[in-house]
């Protein structure tokens, strides 16, 4: 038993190890991630679309759409958003749900937000100090990280 777990595991890493990012048209994205990079970042001039490919990608895929000036956003396989990266300027305030904004706000001095990552648990910031925030799905502070 011990041995297929240890197969297992070092198969897992092995398939993670193979990942591969495919430039791919700008077109090929999921519809609902082309609409939110069109309504939010219009004014961008676009480098590269990309999609992860993995032995795993039948399961799921990501993508990554890269700007000129650094900017990323990645979406997961339904074009939902996963991460804006925009480490040279901001991520549009707009984006950043009120509760988290007005706690960075009251709390940080307004620090300019670099990072928004969502996933299960909830919202990860880097502020442009480099402190990196956590926050549950509710918008309540959990911690730094």
């Amino acid at each position: 038993m011990k041995k297929i777990i240890i197969a297992a595991v070092i198969l897992a890493c092995g398939l993670w190890a193979n990942a591969e990012e495919k430039v791919i048209a700008y077109a090929q994205l999921p519809q609902s991630a082309q609409d939110f990079a069109n309504a939010n970042f219009k004014d961008k001039k676009l480098a590269s679309a990309l999609m992860d490919t993995t032995l795993l990608s039948m399961i799921t895929e990501d993508y990554k759409v890269i700007y000129t000036d650094g900017t990323m956003l990645e979406f997961d396989s339904n074009g939902n958003w996963k991460e804006i990266s925009a480490k040279t300027s901001a991520v549009p305030v707009d984006l950043i749900p009120e509760k988290i904004l007005k706690y960075i706000k009251e709390n940080f001095g307004g620090a300019r937000v670099i990072v928004l990552e969502k996933d299960d648990d909830g919202y990860k910031v880097e502020l442009a100090t480099k402190q990196e925030l956590k926050f549950n799905n509710n918008y309540i502070f959990i911690g730094l990280d």
